[in-house]
């Protein structure tokens, strides 16, 4: 649109065949001076202008040159059409109105060249050889960008003026950005049989403003988002999106492809093709692909965006370069990579835009020290000085301090904080309003030793709970820093739902406080345990410990058998638990550790030996449990999480000491439980369960008219819990054991699974306002009980790209 005061015109440059924006489209101004501007990598333009009546010339490679006026722009709303030319492709109709539909792969020559590139993939790849090393740089800057509009009245710049001597109005046309991070890397990768044998960090240098957050994870989140992109991988990773590569044996099924231009200033001579998604809506590129044309169909050189129709959510701009260079045996590496990601995260305002760079001078070793293969930018530089300044900034860090409390649930107190603050109150008919306060050590108090304690009180049982745990770095670093060992010892006395298991999020949560059905199967846990934990950097991990707990029932269980009523079960077991998982990445949080997806799996196993401590108390029993969890990565189809886990107990046990499936009765949607299941509802001494759910990444919806608007994504699961008691329940029960529990009609509340195994499916969607994701869960088996829900609507927040 034209501002009259500002004299500007903002807009976009798309492909007026296939709808697509054209990116880094030269501009010239036309006039007594005239001057040239570049188009943004997304196709937006902004341009400052004298007069209406002044002319703009768009030129780009494969498409015809386009002048107008900018008064006559103005009425189109900024949005310019270019006609693409073609080379070749006579059989191809090239018509705005039919080109689109009369596309076909059959006998089209763009599409045969695709396939002989696909075809030489493997020929022209310098990595398919048995072993080789190189050094690699990374550089990442990351800025925040403010609309152009808004840089006058940004509370930002108002606040920190400073930052405004070091704007870049150009990188990103339409925003301005604040560098405030840049981090600079160097690694060595050694490659043997063409896997990954070892890495060896050479050298870093950064300048980051997120000191109050946790470095590490950050880092491994901006791995993750940004990847390392390929096209001679089937898939390009980016977040937690596969991207189809355009020279996937599967892309001509979902590409269109364009001859558009040869060019013969290269030796050899250079194929230029356009590519665009068949269906605009769907996580693909776009863009350029160039191919050496001396009959090895090598790729050189890439220049490909995502359109801003695609289902991904925040990124306003992606744009990725890549390069290609041949090594002495004639073949190709990728020798740099160029991503730049732009976030709206909040909508016209705020937002963060990144470019990641990767640099491989050559498929050999180089310097063991961190070397800088091209100067850095101006943009790079400033990122240096404003990261300066603001850390000098009392307002700013207090301005951190906050926002890391928000997103931590603690109040930092300097040696000590309080929190989580989302379980100051619940509760449930057991104890009635729950008051909890707590809190932990920080590293201004230790960075290897450290303290968490909380004290909790119920109005109906008007019982006091207490845990206090303190965990010892076994080395010089951190207990939060990778990779741990350490030694923890903790004693805790409070109420448990047997069965209840959520990951990252307390038991005590408010928002778990709403459940269905009765929740009244619990007892009170008072607890010791000594645990030593290990982790290698090749992320194997091992835990083993001592563990003693007295089990106190309440609600409707009881511990009862013919020699009449006891008031506790005591247990010992001296515990193990083995974990691998290879080639992990996670996000490190101050109270947890959450793996992000790579598609490698996870192998746990875990032993526990149950240990009779004298006059009748303790039990002799083994448990053993493992369990095996991949993500298949299907491309344009989405992706599949697969877990396979069992378990067996050798020897006699009561029935609290049984299996007990993960059960859920809240509203919220878990992962890893069985959500229409009561809790405590079965009971095994072996079983074996399969979880399957699939994510559809909007693959239906996002072809629907009206629907993929909303950009919605389906998603589909299946858990199956087969178990059972060998010997049935009566061998349970007698002396040393406890009668299984009974509703007032005489009724079993725990029960074996028996011959049939419990199954329910979903099918829901997610990314409802990008955060929310909502399912509709079905039970189909064990319907005979009374009391449990056949179906169920389920929901739990989900945050994606």
């Amino acid at each position: 649109m034209v501002n009259g005061q500002a004299k500007k015109i903002s807009g976009l440059i798309v492909d007026a065949v296939g709808g697509e924006p054209i990116p880094m489209v030269s501009i010239s101004i036309l006039g007594a001076q005239p001057r040239g501007v570049g188009g943004g990598p997304d196709g937006t333009f902004t341009i400052r202008f004298d007069s209406l009546s002044q002319k703009l010339r768009f030129s780009a490679m494969g498409y015809r040159t386009y002048t107008v006026s900018i008064d006559s722009l103005s009425v189109l709303r900024g949005r310019v059409f270019m006609q693409p030319v073609t080379s070749g492709l006579s059989e191809v109709t090239i018509t705005a109105k039919r080109r689109s539909a009369r596309y076909r792969n059959k006998n089209n020559p763009a599409v045969e060249f695709i396939r002989q590139a696909i075809s030489h993939l493997d020929s022209n790849n310098a990595r398919n050889t048995a072993g080789y090393s190189f050094n690699e740089y990374e550089k990442l800057c990351m800025s925040l960008s403010i609309d152009d509009g808004k840089v006058g009245s940004s509370r930002l710049l108002k606040k920190f003026p400073y930052l405004k001597t070091n704007i870049d109005s150009i990188s990103y046309p339409g925003r301005s950005l604040v560098p405030v991070f840049i981090r600079e890397k160097a690694t060595r990768y050694n490659y043997k049989e063409q896997e990954l044998k070892d890495s060896v960090l050479l050298g870093v240098n950064e300048a980051r403003i997120d000191l109050y957050l946790d470095e590490d994870g950050f880092d491994a989140f901006m791995d993750k988002l940004y990847g390392h992109p390929d096209l001679y991988s089937h898939d390009i990773a980016l977040g937690n999106r596969r991207f189809l590569s355009p020279l996937s044996p599967m892309a001509p099924t979902f590409y269109r492809y364009y001859i558009t231009d040869t060019i013969k200033t290269t030796h050899p001579w250079q194929l230029k093709m356009s590519v665009f998604p068949r269906n605009r809506e769907e996580t693909l590129f776009s863009g350029f692909l160039y191919f050496t044309l001396d009959g090895t169909y090598a790729i050189q050189h890439a220049e490909l965006y995502v359109n801003d129709h695609a289902n991904i959510n925040w990124v306003e701009a992606l744009n990725l370069e890549l390069s290609y260079r041949k090594d002495s045996a004639g073949k190709y590496f990728l020798a740099k990579s160029k991503m730049a990601v732009g976030l709206g995260i909040f909508e016209q305002g705020m937002g963060v835009f990144g470019e990641k760079t990767f640099i491989i001078p050559s498929l050999s070793a180089g310097p063991d020290t961190l070397e800088r293969p091209e100067p850095l930018g101006k943009n790079e530089l400033a990122a240096f000085a404003n990261v300066d300044s603001l850390k000098r900034s009392r307002s700013f860090r207090r301005t951190m301090a906050f926002g890391a409390s928000l997103l931590s649930g603690y109040v930092d107190g300097g040696l000590f904080e309080l929190g989580p603050f989302f379980t100051f109150y619940s509760f449930n008919p057991v104890e009635g309003s729950r008051i909890r306060l707590g809190g932990r050590t920080t590293n201004s108090f230790s960075k290897r030793i450290f303290f968490d304690a909380y004290g909790a009180y119920g109005t109906k049982d008007k019982v006091f709970k207490y845990a206090l745990t303190s965990t010892v770095s076994l080395t010089p670093r951190s207990i939060y820093e990778f990779p741990v060992r350490s030694l923890s010892v903790s004693n805790s006395y409070d109420i448990q739902v047997p069965g209840q298991e959520f990951r990252y999020v307390s038991d005590d949560n408010i928002l778990l406080s709403f459940r269905r059905g009765l929740n009244d199967r619990m007892w009170y846990n008072r607890k010791w345990q000594m645990e030593y934990f290990h982790e290698t950097r090749t992320h194997f991990s091992f835990k083993v410990g001592l563990n003693y707990q007295q089990l106190t029932p309440t609600g409707v269980l009881t511990f009862k058998n013919n020699q009449g009523r006891d008031r506790h079960l005591n247990t010992t077991e001296l515990f193990t638990e083995l974990r691998w998982a290879p080639h992990e990445n996670f996000f490190q949080g101050k109270r947890y550790r959450k793996p992000i997806n790579n598609g490698h799996p996870i192998y746990t196993l875990r032993f526990a030996q149950g240990i009779r401590t004298g006059k009748g108390r303790g039990y002799n029993y083994q448990r053993l449990v493992s369990s095996v969890s991949k993500r298949f990565f299907l491309s344009q189809f989405g992706n599949t999480d697969v877990m396979v886990e069992g378990g067996i107990i050798f020897g006699k046990v009561p029935y609290p000491l049984l299996l007990i499936p993960r059960a859920n009765q809240t509203y919220s949607y878990e992962l890893f439980s069985y959500n229409l299941m009561s809790y405590m509802e079965f009971g095994s001494d072996r079983y074996a369960a399969l979880h399957v759910q699939h994510s559809f990444n909007g693959f239906f919806l996002n072809k629907i008219p009206l629907f993929k608007k909303l950009e919605l994504r389906e998603i589909f699961s299946m858990k199956i819990l087969e178990g059972n008691l060998r010997k049935g329940i009566k061998s349970y029960t007698g002396k040393g054991f406890y009668d299984f529990p009974v509703d007032e009609k005489g009724n079993l509340l725990i029960n074996a699974l028996g011959k049939k195994p419990y199954i329910e499916a979903s099918v829901g969607v997610s990314n409802i306002f990008k955060v929310l994701r909502v399912e509709w869960v079905h039970r189909l088996t064990h319907l005979e009980r009374k009391g449990i829900d056949n179906n169920g609507i389920r929901a739990r927040l989900q945050v994606d790209f």
